[in-house]
């Protein structure tokens, strides 16, 4: 007599998953900002007297070009007062880095505006 015996064979275990890949540093890129600096301002009367201009310069000094920019002038009083204030917007609008745009502005000719801020804000 003769006896035959099998085995089912096993199904081979999965193989294991694939290692995570090797996680890499990327430094970010230096942040971009655009900065303004006011260059001289110019002060000027309408020939009626009436009219104060002031005609300035924005530079951009920061590390991108910069867009949307407006130009807010205060005429203020001797004690530091805002008298008059005008807005304008600087031509041309988009200042590269390192290059200037221009600007003026009218105030009324009130006596008791002593001197002036100039702000430049922009994108």
């Amino acid at each position: 007599m003769l006896l035959l015996a099998s085995c089912a064979k096993k199904t081979p275990p999965a193989p294991p998953p694939p290692p995570p890949p090797t996680l890499t540093e990327t430094p970010l890129p230096e942040s971009r900002t655009a900065e303004f600096r006011i260059g001289p301002i110019k002060e000027s009367r309408s020939a009626d007297g009436t009219t104060i201009f002031i005609e300035g310069t924005v530079e951009n000094t920061g590390s991108r070009a910069s867009r949307d920019v407006h130009v807010q002038v205060d005429g203020l009083d001797a004690n530091g007062g805002q008298v008059a204030s005008a807005d304008a917007l600087p031509t041309p609008q988009e200042i590269a880095p390192g290059t200037v745009a221009t600007f003026v502005v009218r105030l009324p000719n009130d006596r008791t505006i002593r001197t002036y801020h100039v702000e430049a804000i922009g994108r």
